[in-house]
């Protein structure tokens, strides 16, 4: 299992009653995040911005597929604040998930997220 950093998660949800976004944070001690912004000669400009993650269950304990959707917030760090928009995290570098894998089964079970 390669673990290289920390990474944190915004997940939207709705309130009913309110009918605002919600974001409720997750942070994950144990990832691998690989890619990021910027220009790639090999992946063309298209893919420059793609990063891949993987959250392994075995380093993880709070690790839970229901915590991610398509188009939440990921943050590569431990951010330990809330947020009320995606515009409070204007001054970090952020990606959108795309695709999410559940992978538990076999060995090294984990959580294969991609971002742009």
């Amino acid at each position: 299992m390669l673990v290289n950093s920390k990474l944190t998660i915004y997940h939207k949800g709705l309130d009913e009653e309110t009918r605002l976004e919600t974001w409720t944070r997750f942070n994950y001690d144990n990832v691998w995040f690989f890619g990021g912004k910027g220009a790639g000669i090999r992946k063309g400009y298209q893919d420059a911005n793609d990063v891949e993650i993987r959250i392994w269950y075995e380093l993880n304990d709070n690790l839970d597929i229901n915590n991610f959707a398509i188009g939440d917030i990921i943050v590569q760090d431990a951010l330990d604040f809330n947020i009320e928009e995606q515009n409070d995290l204007s001054n970090y570098l952020i990606y959108n998930i795309t695709s999410i894998n559940n992978n538990d089964f076999g060995y090294n079970q984990h959580v294969h997220i991609g971002g742009k």
